[in-house]
């Protein structure tokens, strides 16, 4: 084990102020032999300047474009030397003794990938201590998320699958299975999927409560719409990858309707339905690649995600019911809501000066309501309209692309989707 090199790889987008926490921990390890390579993700902020400047130690790949989190991953794997390989993310203070005790637990028969316990920044409260997945609905657990850790997820496990955030592997499951799915862009689900095509080879994911980690989450994607997008659209991918077709068509899509729900009174009004209709952009290369799919089954994957995506928007109208504005419900065309799009809605500018404000503000009502209110209820009218044709637009352009791949699949043959990144001997 001592002869054991290991390479870590750190995708980086806009980390300048995570990097110097996550780099100098890393730097002290006291491992042996290991290399650092940062992936910079086209970032904005001077975190590649940062790295250049003050890390010369770490090997910095600079990519023209945002590759996303597999992206990165994976042009740090072309280039690995590792015998190990390690990906760990931007915003994460590894702890003294992580880099030894996830090698170690490599050594154990069988193992293919091991993962850490990831703690929240206060280093008292569990984030992640092994991951599981609900099916049939493809939903991601963390065991022990949110509690006080005492210790009682102190075992060494098998587990379905770890975070990426920080996991490790044999440089020879890459080979084997192939790098990062890239189609997780720009995040979520593809370290689930990549622990699931190595279980599918027979290797072990196994959890390591000696190598711990603190990890803030989340800052690459700050904004809580994108952020769902993000989810929603790698579960759909994950689901249509790892559950076969007949169990999507008789387990999955009921069971969606039915997530619907809930899911829609909240922020994932909008995602889901945006996650539909791209994976009926994937289905034909996932049907094909995955599980050799003949053109029926494809269409009528596509007719499934289709009914979903019309199911999502006629519950997510009766969701919103009276919160309509009566100028959305006099257009005769629009029988739900965009998915996307919120309702457009007047707002107001209050004064706050004493006495006069009011005033002011009830004059500024009324000569608005006399000279522009009706102009103004016209446009919010047709941009409505506006809005709910580029979605059926969108809907319509998704359809025939998704035909037109699967008259080109017919006769095609196509290479697997999860190329091996790293050069063969």
């Amino acid at each position: 084990m001592s002869h054991t090199k290991v390479s870590v790889i750190i995708p980086v987008w806009n980390g300048r102020e995570y990097l110097p926490g996550c780099l100098d921990a890393l730097l002290a390890q006291e491992y042996p032999d290991f290399e650092v390579i940062a992936v910079d993700n086209a970032s904005v902020d001077g975190s590649a300047e940062l790295i250049a400047e003050q890390y010369p130690q770490v090997r910095l790949i600079r990519s023209s474009r945002n590759l996303g989190f597999a992206g990165g991953c994976n042009a740090g794997l072309k280039v690995a030397r590792g015998d190990v390989l390690v990906l760990l993310n931007q915003d994460t203070v590894v702890l003294p003794g992580w880099l030894l005790a996830l090698v170690e637990a490599l050594q154990q028969p069988e193992v293919g990938i091991v993962g850490c316990k990831i703690l929240y920044p206060d280093g008292k409260t569990i984030q992640h201590a092994g991951g599981w997945i609900e099916w049939p609905l493809g939903l991601a657990h963390h065991y022990g998320h949110g509690e006080l850790d005492q210790g009682q997820w102190d075992q060494l496990r098998e587990v379905e699958y770890v975070t990426g955030a920080a996991m490790a592997f044999w440089g020879h499951v890459v080979k084997q299975i192939g790098g990062m799915d890239e189609g997780f862009w720009p995040g979520y689900f593809e370290d689930a999927d990549f622990c699931f095509r190595a279980r599918e080879k027979g290797y072990k994911i196994l959890y390591t409560y000696k190598a711990v980690v603190l990890h803030k989450e989340t800052t690459s994607i700050n904004d809580p719409f994108r952020l769902s997008c993000a989810y929603q659209k790698g579960r759909l991918r994950f689901v249509l990858k790892h559950m076969p077709p007949h169990r999507f068509l008789s387990e999955f899509v009921i069971a969606e309707k039915s997530y619907q729900i809930n899911a829609l009174r909240g922020r994932e009004n909008g995602p889901l339905q945006i996650a539909y209709l791209e994976a009926m952009f994937s289905v034909p290369f996932i049907a094909v690649t995955r599980w050799r799919a003949d053109i029926q089954i494809m269409q009528a994957l596509l007719s499934s995600l289709q009914d979903l995506f019309e199911h999502a928007m006629i519950e997510s109208r009766g969701i919103m019911g009276d919160q309509a504005p009566r100028s959305y419900a006099e257009i005769p065309s629009l029988d739900f809501p965009s998915p996307g799009f919120p309702f457009l809605k007047w707002f107001h500018f209050l004064l706050s000066l004493p006495i006069l404000g009011p005033f002011i503000d009830h004059l500024r009502r009324f000569f608005f309501n006399v000279a522009a209110r009706q102009v103004i209820q016209d446009l919010i009218r047709r941009q409505e309209a506006i809005n709910q044709l580029l979605v059926e637009s969108v809907m319509f352009l998704y359809k025939q692309i998704s035909l037109y791949l699967l008259k080109e699949l017919e006769d095609g043959t196509f290479e697997w989707i999860n190329r091996d990144p790293r050069p063969r001997d």
